[in-house]
């Protein structure tokens, strides 16, 4: 598993919808992401906005597609808030071509000019990611890592897939092992977007995986 970090200047299209999406503001940075529904195509999460000296927040006029639900904490010009992100149409098959078995990594950084992320993968994954970057602009810095994408204080799940962990984590977060359960095997899925028994043995191969390492001779 591999970090990749990128940066990527916005070409001619990406620029234009910057310069209206960021305007009066500096800087948007995503820190975390609490929840995505992919079938509403909505994302729920934790923003860092700094605007310009002397632009108040709630003057500014924001996209339909961005809510922001909640201040968590203000300092200056710079605002942390819970927000609500929808996807434009003309960027959904973008984002679709962008489901690769990938972990993005926080903060996401966007300004008028350009984005730097971070995110894990396969060499294979990251390679499409970058392909798909070049859409939208010009690459001025890259660099690689070699890192794990598990917790190191959850050396359990050390073993597992890409897949398998998000298939397990979904799981949990949902309530699929709660008693009664919250969730059943079709609706986690449909979730993911495959079929019932794809995911069932994902889960199967992870579970497997996590009581071989539990009761590991130390």
């Amino acid at each position: 598993m591999q970090k990749l970090t990128c940066k990527v200047r916005w070409n001619t299209i990406f620029s234009k919808l910057a310069q209206v999406n960021f305007k009066n503001i500096n800087q948007i940075e995503i820190l975390e992401v609490l929840k995505e529904d992919l079938n509403k195509k909505e994302n729920l999460g934790i923003c860092k906005i700094v605007l310009e000296e002397g632009r108040p927040l709630n003057q500014l006029k924001f996209s339909k597609y961005y809510e922001i639900l909640e201040v968590i904490e203000k300092n200056n010009s710079e605002y942390t808030c819970m927000v609500k992100v929808s996807t434009p149409p003309y960027f959904s098959r973008f984002l679709e071509l962008m489901e690769l078995e990938i972990i993005w990594q926080s903060p996401i950084i966007m300004n008028r000019e350009s984005m730097t992320f971070n995110c894990l993968g396969s060499p294979s994954s990251l390679e499409k990611v970058l392909n798909l970057v070049k859409l939208m602009g010009t690459i001025t810095q890259i660099s690689y890592s070699d890192t794990g994408y598990i917790n190191p204080n959850n050396k359990m799940l050390s073993d597992l897939t890409l897949k398998e962990h998000e298939v397990l984590m979904m799981a949990i977060e949902s309530g699929y092992y709660e008693y009664p359960r919250r969730i059943n095997g079709t609706e986690l899925a449909r979730k993911f977007k495959v079929s019932k028994s794809t995911v069932i043995e994902q889960l199967r191969r992870a579970e497997n995986k996590v009581m071989i390492s539990a009761f590991k001779p130390v």
